[in-house]
């Protein structure tokens, strides 16, 4: 082999990455570069048009602020709250909760399945009931417990999610359908949880996210004061009977139902008496404690159940 028969092919590479160079800089010298020394994708000018800069994006996103309060009765009040059938709900996440009540001045009772005390002794005394989110039934007795509370002059706030599908981790994924389990005890108080979870695809009636939606006051009272706005992220609506159950909150305007694309103005939280009841759980817990109007929401749900009075339950 010649050295010519070697240098012609060298000689073809040589030039073929100098015409990839001077195309690199002339890119270059087109669209501009990076300051030199930057942190990774700190400075981003030049590498994306103008309208994609942080500066410029234009996400409006609800204050994740403010103070959860609950209001200081004259009598120290002590609110059960019941998780034995709660779906995701734990004593960690409800924190903020416990802590609000006690700097109140009131005492909490926490039923997670992990002592032996009877539903309705820890019923007695106390001026409310917080159930989360129960995913199976109330037998007979309890619910039995639960009316005698509160036609004695407790409080009872119950909240509730339509069906949601959950996909479990570990090594093999698994997908589950959870479903609202107290729907005996809910009827009871001529209300039903409706089939689906709503969600609003307009950008201004949502919280950053389609199923998200937005709610907003529909009365007066101790459950709407001081609220504008709550964001409820896993949020159905629901149904009612008779004339004793009155709304207080509706979601807002453009909001559907996921299955059917049905549009509608749906109650989201409702009171009968000495009930109240809400269409989401997740509110309750951060992040969603401190979205939009939930902790002031939240503070007032407290409120209601500090100011209950069962002292002839359990008597």
């Amino acid at each position: 082999m010649s050295d010519r028969t070697v240098v012609q092919p060298l000689a073809v590479l040589i030039v073929a990455l100098a015409v990839i160079l001077a195309g690199t800089f002339a890119l270059s010298a087109l669209v501009g570069s990076a300051p030199t020394g930057s942190p990774d994708g700190a400075t981003i000018e030049g590498q994306s048009p103008a309208q994609y800069q942080p500066e410029v994006a234009g996400l409006d996103a609800d204050p994740e602020d403010g103070e959860l309060s609950v209001e200081d009765t004259e009598d120290d009040s002590r609110i059960v709250i019941d998780l034995r059938r709660t779906g995701d709900t734990t004593r960690t996440d409800l924190k903020p909760v416990t802590e609000a009540l006690f700097e109140a001045g009131h005492s909490v009772t926490v039923l997670d399945g992990t002592d032996d005390e009877e539903f309705g002794d820890a019923l007695a005394g106390s001026s409310g009931l917080l159930i989360v989110q129960p995913t199976s039934a109330y037998p007979d007795g309890e619910r039995d417990a639960i009316q005698d509370y509160v036609d004695a002059g407790g409080h009872a706030v119950i909240a509730g999610e339509p069906t949601q599908t959950r996909v479990g981790g570990g090594l093999f994924a698994s997908v589950s359908q959870v479903s609202f389990g107290a729907t005996e005890l809910a009827g009871s108080y001529g209300v039903q949880v409706g089939a689906e979870t709503l969600y609003n695809v307009n950008d201004t009636d949502n919280d950053n996210n389609f199923k998200s939606i937005y709610a907003t006051p529909t009365r007066g009272g101790i459950l709407t004061e001081g609220v504008e706005t709550v964001t409820f992220d896993r949020s159905g609506y629901v149904v009612t009977s008779g004339d004793d159950v009155a709304v207080h909150y509706t979601a807002v305007e453009g909001t559907k139902t996921i299955d059917t694309r049905r549009a509608g103005t749906y109650p989201v939280v409702v009171r009968n008496d000495s009930v109240v009841f809400t269409a989401d759980g997740s509110f309750l817990s951060q992040p969603e404690l401190y979205d939009a109007d939930n902790e002031v929401f939240t503070g007032n749900l407290l409120s209601f159940l500090a100011s209950g009075d069962s002292g002839n339950f359990g008597g």
